[in-house]
């Protein structure tokens, strides 16, 4: 995780996206893995919280946003994405900045990392998670959910 921020704050866009698929593949080896322990289990967790509720939700954001005064253009966050999702045609004269370019391959890079699922339906095969980490618990009172929570009420 320590690189992943050094890459993210010297904007190494090619380093970031080395750094997230390694880490997605050390969580899929531990949920792939039947012999995983309780331990691999919770590196998994640190995995899934550090990069999907942190790093792609919060601080790619953060870091997009404190670079686009840096632009030709002012942005504001709302429209950048939406000019990049939306494929608008002002990308071809906006990618004549390079620093758009730049932000524009980080979005993209945090777009691809951030829908990835294998066998799951939740985002970032969160579900296989919830039943790995319920199986290996050792406090089989208290049930992980979706997005880290934790509730007595959960139905197996």
């Amino acid at each position: 995780m320590i690189n992943l921020m050094k890459y993210t704050y010297l904007m190494q866009t090619d380093k970031i996206d080395k750094e997230l698929t390694r880490l997605w593949e050390r969580y899929q080896k531990i949920l792939d893995n039947p012999n995983s322990t309780w331990e691999d289990t919770n590196e998994a967790r640190a995995i899934l919280f550090m990069t999907g509720n942190l790093y792609l939700e919060q601080i790619s954001t953060e870091a997009i946003e404190k670079r686009l005064k840096h632009l030709e253009k002012d942005f504001r966050i709302i429209e950048f994405l939406h000019i990049i999702d939306s494929e608008s045609p002002r990308l071809k004269e906006l990618r004549t900045c390079p620093k758009f370019k730049e932000l524009e391959t980080f979005y993209r890079i945090i777009k691809k990392h951030k829908n990835k699922h294998t066998k799951g339906k939740f985002y970032l095969d969160e579900e296989r998670f919830i039943q790995r980490y319920r199986k290996l618990s050792p406090d089989k009172k208290s049930k992980v959910g979706y997005k880290g929570y934790f509730d007595k009420h959960f139905l197996d």
